[in-house]
């Protein structure tokens, strides 16, 4: 009887988190997931080439976060932040990559369903820490770059309160000295409109 009620409960609660309302004129969301981004830079692409070849371990984790601004029913004015960090290790070597990234701009339901498309504005750096050669680590930053980020996502839910999202997104962000990165990220969202 007490797993009946306990499940009934749950069952309740996940009701009313989730229950349709109108989305408001202002909202927050915070998105996780994964990626990967093709460097620019020669020389990085080369280090990261090898450390692949020998067996070196890998995490790449996105995250971002932001809010929206309700224009009209359709259109939303979207501004916040992101960051791909890139982990490779071996046996004390390492090269790490993080790159955070400010953007802003607009995202859009064409009236496919719950189906959102995004352009925005972005401004970042890349940041590396390399230890590839035994005791010598090289620490440095990209010049900051002003790119662009385009977004595809699907919302589970329609209307406000907590939305369950999936999205992918595509960020062009030069780097300096003619090095252009190139990332791609997929993530699961969840927005409080």
């Amino acid at each position: 009887m007490k797993k009946i009620a306990l499940f009934f409960a749950a069952f309740l609660c996940s009701a009313l988190l989730f229950a349709e309302s109108e989305r408001k004129f202002f909202g927050f969301q915070f998105a996780l997931g994964s990626g990967y981004t093709f460097y620019g830079d020669s020389a990085l692409k080369s280090n990261e080439r090898q450390a692949m070849r020998s067996g070196y371990s890998r995490i790449i984790l996105y995250t971002d976060a932001g809010i929206t601004l309700k224009l009209t029913d359709q259109l939303y004015f979207l501004g916040g932040f992101q960051t791909m960090l890139d982990f490779i290790w071996k046996d004390g070597r390492h090269s790490n990559h993080a790159s955070p990234v400010f953007f802003g701009g607009l995202q859009f339901y064409p009236g496919l369903g719950n189906l959102s498309l995004s352009l925005a504005y972005a401004l970042g750096v890349r940041h590396d820490w390399e230890g590839m050669n035994g005791d010598y680590e090289k620490v440095k930053a990209s010049k900051w770059g002003n790119g662009f980020r385009l977004a595809a996502e699907y919302d589970f839910k329609k209307g406000g309160g907590i939305v369950p999202i999936v999205g992918a997104s595509y960020l062009f962000l030069p780097t300096g000295y003619n090095n252009y990165d190139n990332t791609l990220a997929v993530y699961f969202r969840l927005a409080f409109h």
